[in-house]
């Protein structure tokens, strides 16, 4: 996981070039505006979606895509962001191919907390856990960039 301020994204572009793409759609596709729904870059292998939920109390629900590198950008509110151990996924989840997702439950091993402003990159086979309040129960709103492998 990496954890920044949106600022520093393209700082990351060195590992993840389609982060410069990522970078513009924020600047340039008024995000913060859209409804929520899907949307698509310049970029075929980068899409995006904007959603809002409210967070919930319980932990552990993680997951993770073996093809896809996700960049979770919190447009408002605040979430714990929690990662475990990568070999946890080997034996404990359940993937399906057909949407490169896979899900398990696992204590976390590291936690922050996003709020406006920043942001969570999960490369491939990264399990992660998001939408965990910090605190109280809140609305969160963010994008979800999905960057093809």
């Amino acid at each position: 996981m990496i954890f920044d301020t949106l600022e520093n994204l393209e700082t990351y572009a060195g590992t993840v070039p389609q982060l410069r793409t990522v970078a513009q759609a924020m600047d340039h596709d008024s995000v913060y505006d859209l409804p929520c729904g899907h949307y698509t870059t310049p970029d075929p292998d980068v899409t995006y979606e904007v959603i809002q939920y409210t967070t919930n109390t319980s932990g552990g629900h993680f997951e993770y895509h073996k093809h896809h590198t996700y960049v979770e950008i919190v447009l408002s509110g605040r979430e714990l962001m929690s990662t475990t151990w990568r070999e946890l996924k080997d034996t404990e989840g359940k993937y399906s191919a057909s949407t490169d997702t896979g899900f398990f439950t696992s204590e976390p091993l590291s936690v922050v907390q996003g709020a406006q402003g920043r942001f969570a990159l999960f490369l491939p086979g990264e399990p992660f856990c998001t939408g965990v309040s910090a605190g109280d129960r809140g609305t969160v709103r963010k994008a979800v960039f999905r960057i093809k492998e």
